[in-house]
């Protein structure tokens, strides 16, 4: 396995993958936590340091008060060979440069791998989000 290349990316070359993300998200959770494509935001690219083949993506909101990341997203062949531990560090270290003062990112709940994923990273629990589907609103 070559090693993951992480770059600054354009919303073009997000696009295809925002699809698949989307579509995944869907299908795993009924809906997706983060915008495929937020507005205004800051996009990573990972690739196949061999191939270039593209790996997967991570986008970042910039706020007041800090940057909101969201989604990083890994191919099925990007998966379980650091692509989504790279485009976080990545994400980490332009926020560091930049002086970001706030990293926060949104997780399905039921996402049990997402969870794992950023508490190893260090992240930890803030403000909840709780949902009810619009069609037991009253219920």
């Amino acid at each position: 396995m070559s090693e993951v290349r992480i770059r600054r990316a354009r919303i073009e070359e997000v696009r295809p993958l925002a699809t698949e993300y989307l579509a995944e998200q869907e299908e795993r959770f009924g809906r997706p936590t983060s915008p495929p494509l937020p507005q205004g935001g800051v996009f990573w690219l990972a690739e196949d340091g061999s191939s270039g083949e593209t790996l997967g993506y991570a986008a970042g909101t910039l706020r007041p008060e800090g940057c909101t990341i969201g989604p990083i997203f890994t191919r099925a062949v990007g998966r379980r060979r650091g692509t989504g531990a790279a485009l976080l560090a990545a994400i980490e270290a332009w926020a560091s440069d930049t002086r970001v003062p706030v990293l926060e990112v949104a997780v399905n709940a039921s996402n049990e791998g997402g969870v794992a994923f950023l508490a190893a990273a260090g992240y930890r629990p803030g403000t909840m989000m709780m949902v009810r589907a619009s069609g037991t609103v009253g219920a």
